[in-house]
C-alpha cells in the first residue's frame, strides 16, 4: 500500500502532524519503534501506581489547548490546573500569582541577606517578563484559529495588550539575547544563589526563558488518567479518521527517488512508499543515518554534526505506603525542590562526584491530581533530576559501571529528598529508575536529550525568531519534512506541537499546489 504521508515517530509532534493530516483526508501511516505512542508524553503502571515517564504536566502556552480545540478533542480530555510549588531552605511556596513569586523572593532574601539589592532588581525584571508573558500566553496563534473567530480574536488581543507589549519590546529583545547565568552574575555575588536561580534550567537558557518560567508555572495542567491521556486521545482520533499505526516498527532508511523522499524502510526489510515523509524524530540521526552519505549540502551537514544536544534527565519512581498528605507539598502535585543552598554549576553536571546528592529535583505526584492513580492511602512519587550524558564518564559505559552509577544516583536522590521528607526510605515499597541511557534507548534521542538541541545559542542547530519556525520544518531533501523539538531551538512540547502542525500544513499546501488547486485555509 502507498501512503500520502509516512510519519517517523509517534511522539506529540508526530501525533499532531498525523491528526491534522488524517482529519483532512490524507492517507497517513505512523511508524513508531516503541510499543505505544507518546514518546516523552508517557505514563505507565506498576504495582497499582501510575507514573509519568516523561513530562510531569502539560504546558499550554496558547498551543496545546488550541490544538486540541481545533481537532475537536479538548472535551475528551479532562484537564485541571497543576499549580507548582518551590521549596528552598526547607520552606515551601505554592505559585498561584505574582504575589507568591514576591513571597518566594522574600524567602531568598532571608536566606541570602547580603544579596537583597540584586534580588530586588531581578524581581523587577521578573515582573516585566511576567507581564510580557501574560500577554504572549493569551495570543491567538493564527493557524489555530477556529472559523468563527478569524482575525477578531487577534484584534481584541491587540487592543488589550498591543500598546503595553510595544513599549516593552526593547526589554523583551534584550532578555532574549542574554543568557541567564551571565545576567545573574551582573546582579549577584554569591555563587550559591546564582546556582539556585539558574540550575532548574538548561545551560544556555535565556534571561527571558529563565525569568519567564515563573509565569509559566501558572500555565501548567494535568489530564485525568495521567499524561498518557493526551497521546491516547490523538491516537484514537487519528485511527477514527483513517490513519494507521505500526508499533515496534523501527525505521532504518528513507527511500529516495530522484533525490526526493518517497517512503521508508523498516528494520525487518519492509519498504513502504509515500508521497511525503515527516521525521518527527532526532533530526541528526534522520539526516545522517537514514539517508545515503553525500546527499546533504556540506555546510548544512557540518552544522548538523557540530551542534550540541540538550540535557537529559534521571528519573526515580517510588511507590510509598503513605498518603500524599504526608509529603507536606501543600496539595501540589508538581514541585521543584532545592535540597540545599549551594546549588549546582554547569561544570558540576559533568564533573561533580556527589552531583545527585545536591542537584535540584522536579517532583511529581500523579495521585495528588487524581486519587485513583495510586492504591488507596498510598502515593506514587517521581523524582527527576537534570543531568548530562557525559556525567561520570558517560551513561553508555560498561554494564558494571553503568549499574553502579544508576544505583548510586537513585540512592543519593532519595537521601537528598529525606532532608524535606524525613525517613522516606522506610516507606518505599516500589523503587524503579530510568537513566539517560534508558531514554536514549526508548526514544532514539541522541544522548537521551529531552529538549532537542542545546539551549546555548552558539552551540545549537536551528535557532532564530519565531517567525522563522515555519521554514524550519523543511530539510534539504525534497518531500522530507521534520517536526518536533529537534526542528527548532529552544525545544519543548509547545515547539513540538507547533512544528507538527506546520509540517502538516506544508504537506497539505504542497499537495494542493501539485493538484492545481488554490491553497485555502482549513475546512471544518
Amino acid at each position: 500500500m502507498k501512503y500520502d504521508v509516512i510519519i517517523i515517530g509517534a511522539g506529540i509532534s508526530g501525533l499532531t502532524a498525523a491528526a491534522f493530516l488524517a482529519r483532512r483526508g490524507a492517507k497517513v501511516l505512523i511508524c513508531e519503534q516503541a510499543d505505544k505512542a507518546g514518546g516523552l508524553f508517557s505514563s505507565f503502571w506498576h504495582s497499582g501506581y501510575c507514573f509519568d515517564g516523561g513530562i510531569k504536566a502539560i504546558e499550554n502556552s496558547s498551543v496545546m489547548m488550541p490544538m486540541l480545540v481545533q481537532l475537536g478533542l479538548l472535551d475528551e480530555i479532562q484537564f485541571e490546573p497543576s499549580p507548582v510549588a518551590l521549596i528552598a531552605g526547607g520552606k515551601v511556596r505554592v505559585v498561584r500569582s505574582f504575589g507568591d513569586i514576591e513571597a518566594y523572593f522574600r524567602i531568598l532574601k532571608d536566606l541570602y541577606q547580603d544579596e537583597a539589592q540584586g534580588l530586588d532588581q531581578i524581581l523587577r525584571d521578573t515582573k516585566t517578563v511576567y507581564e510580557i508573558m501574560d500577554g504572549l500566553l493569551s495570543f491567538p496563534i493564527p493557524f489555530f484559529d477556529r472559523p468563527e473567530s478569524g482575525g477578531d480574536a487577534r484584534s481584541a488581543w491587540m487592543k488589550q495588550h498591543g500598546s503595553s507589549l510595544l513599549k516593552r519590546l526593547p526589554k523583551l529583545f534584550s532578555f532574549m539575547q542574554q543568557e541567564l547565568r551571565p545576567y545573574l552574575n551582573k546582579h549577584l555575588h554569591d555563587f550559591r544563589l546564582i546556582n539556585l536561580l539558574s540550575d532548574l534550567f538548561p545551560d544556555g537558557t535565556s534571561v527571558f526563558f529563565g525569568l519567564g518560567y515563573f509565569r509559566m508555572f501558572l500555565d501548567y495542567y494535568y489530564p485525568q488518567g495521567g499524561i498518557q491521556a493526551v497521546p491516547q486521545a490523538l491516537v484514537n482520533a487519528i485511527q477514527k479518521w483513517g490513519g494507521a499505526f505500526r508499533f515496534g516498527a523501527r525505521v532504518t532508511g528513507i527511500l529516495l527517488k530522484e533525490q526526493s523522499a518517497r517512503g521508508v524502510r523498516l528494520a525487518n526489510g519492509e519498504e513502504i512508499e509515500a508521497e511525503y515523509v515527516i521525521a518527527a524524530s532526532d533530526l541528526r540521526q534522520t539526516l545522517t543515518k537514514l539517508v545515503p552519505e553525500g546527499i546533504l549540502p556540506k555546510r548544512f551537514e557540518h552544522k548538523l554534526q557540530a551542534a550540541e544536544v540538550s540535557h537529559s534527565v534521571f528519573n526515580v519512581f517510588l511507590g510509598i505506603d503513605q498518603a500524599p498528605e504526608a509529603l507536606n507539598f501543600e496539595g501540589c502535585g508538581h514541585v521543584f525542590y532545592h535540597p540545599d543552598l549551594e546549588g549546582i554549576s554547569e561544570e558540576d553536571r559533568i564533573n561533580r562526584d556527589d552531583y545527585f546528592a545536591h542537584v535540584p529535583q522536579e517532583l511529581s505526584v500523579p495521585c495528588m491530581h487524581h486519587s485513583e492513580l495510586a492504591p488507596e492511602g498510598k502515593t506514587g512519587l517521581v523524582i527527576s533530576a537534570m543531568t548530562s550524558w557525559q556525567f561520570g564518564g558517560g551513561w553508555d559505559g560498561p554494564q558494571p559501571t553503568y549499574k553502579k552509577m544508576k544505583d548510586r544516583a537513585t540512592r543519593e536522590l532519595i537521601i537528598s529528598l529525606e532532608k524535606y521528607i524525613p525517613r522516606l526510605r522506610e516507606h518505599i515499597e516500589v523503587c524503579l529508575s530510568a537513566t539517560p541511557f534508558t531514554i536514549a534507548n526508548r526514544t532514539s534521542n541522541s544522548e537521551g536529550a529531552i529538549m532537542g538541541w542545546s539551549y546555548h545559542r552558539g552551540r545549537t542547530f536551528s535557532r532564530g525568531s519565531f517567525l522563522q519556525m515555519n521554514s524550519s520544518v523543511y530539510t534539504p531533501i525534497p518531500r522530507l519534512l521534520t517536526a518536533g523539538h529537534w526542528t527548532y531551538s529552544p525545544g519543548g512540547s509547545p515547539v513540538a506541537v507547533l512544528t507538527g502542525k506546520l509540517a502538516a500544513e506544508a504537506v497539505l499546501h504542497k499537495t494542493k499546489q501539485q493538484n492545481g488547486e488554490e491553497a485555502h485555509g482549513e475546512d471544518y
